[in-house]
């Protein structure tokens, strides 16, 4: 792990404003080292998570807004011609010659918040940034989230789950590629709250290997671009799957679910002991946030890491090896919620970071 990432603050990357220059400003004065690009789904339901990263899909009219989701609604051939062109493209960008990605890049309309970040970046106003952040919605919780003709989720769809995954990989090298012209590492977030369904027990429907080879294929496009990859999941899940990807980061609610990662001490063990980095989320992002103090979570860190430690999980790669952020997401919280969630994660990280 790089010295200067160590006990750094980040955020999700959904915020309540619907003025990105007020965002922005919230970022800087909290995140200077690692900030990240608004998304505001306030502003339009063109910058919800998921619509945000349908564009490629929809622009082609691959998928129509149905009656109560989005729909695959394209004819078999369309769909397989389709599918062979973003598998061609893939293996490009991983072959090192990547294809004109225009048709994958964020719309503006559908990411104000991107494209003034990259503006305050040609300003010179991100300069103290040692890292930039962006993120996409992940393509387990996208597949879950369009339907096929038959209205079964796409994820049932061996074509139009690959569709989704070669098509997350592409925007996903894109938008590293584009923030990386800065001069400065990046790190992508892959934002899987769909996860939340897979646990040890449940979800046999899900072939939890062909999980982990999707999730893997959007990773392998990150560090094609030059990225770090990072995959967040903002309740319980089954973290082996996240654990035994090659992501660089895993990214978890530590406030309402550490519990639920206690029970992979070996897991986590290997991804510590390759580099893997935790961005634990302390910091709720409910009114509890008000009740609350740095020194309060940094008292929580600990014993959270003791607990770890004593299912022999080795401390000191748990104390270098991490990051703090709110526990998900503040796009659907009070603006006042959102900026006191912000501030406390960045009084948490320094004070831990102290020791």
């Amino acid at each position: 792990m790089k010295k200067d990432l160590s006990m750094l603050p980040l955020a999700i990357g959904s915020m309540p404003h619907m003025d990105t220059r007020a965002a922005l400003r919230l970022i800087k004065d909290t995140m200077p080292q690692l900030p990240h690009w608004p998304q505001l789904p306030y502003r339009s339901a063109q910058e919800a998570m998921v619509n945000q990263y349908t564009f490629p899909y929809t622009k082609r009219g691959l998928v129509t807004e149905g009656e109560k989701s989005l729909v695959f609604n394209a004819s078999l051939e369309t769909r397989q011609e389709y599918l062979a062109d973003v598998s061609r493209r893939y293996q490009a960008i991983i072959d090192g010659t990547p294809d004109d990605l225009s048709d994958f890049a964020l719309p503006q309309e559908a990411a104000l918040g991107f494209y003034d970040f990259l503006q305050e970046l040609k300003n010179g106003e991100l300069d103290d940034a040692a890292y930039l952040k962006g993120q996409v919605c992940g393509p387990v919780t996208l597949a879950m989230q369009i339907n096929g003709p038959d209205q079964k989720a796409a994820s049932y769809h061996p074509d139009l789950r690959e569709i989704i995954v070669k098509g997350t990989a592409l925007q996903a090298f894109w938008q590293t590629r584009t923030l990386s012209k800065f001069g400065k590492p990046v790190i992508l977030f892959i934002d899987e709250p769909g996860l939340f369904r897979v646990s040890r027990r449940s979800s046999a429907s899900l072939d939890k290997g062909q999980i982990i080879k999707d999730l893997d294929e959007v990773v392998a496009a990150i560090h094609a671009a030059g990225g770090m990859a990072g995959i967040h999941v903002c309740a319980s899940t089954d973290w082996s799957l996240i654990l035994a990807t090659q992501t660089d980061i895993l990214s978890f609610d530590a406030h309402g679910y550490f519990k639920s990662l206690t029970v992979y001490p070996e897991p986590i063990n290997a991804f510590l002991t390759r580099g893997g980095i935790l961005a634990w989320g302390l910091i709720p992002t409910t009114n509890e946030v008000f009740q609350l103090t740095a020194a309060d979570l940094k008292v929580r860190f600990n014993e959270f890491v003791d607990i770890l430690a004593g299912k022999g999980v080795p401390k000191e790669l748990l104390l270098r090896q991490s990051l703090f952020s709110p526990s998900c997401g503040v796009g659907n919280c009070p603006v006042e919620l959102a900026e006191k969630v912000y501030y406390l994660t960045a009084e948490t990280a320094m004070l831990i970071k102290q020791g």
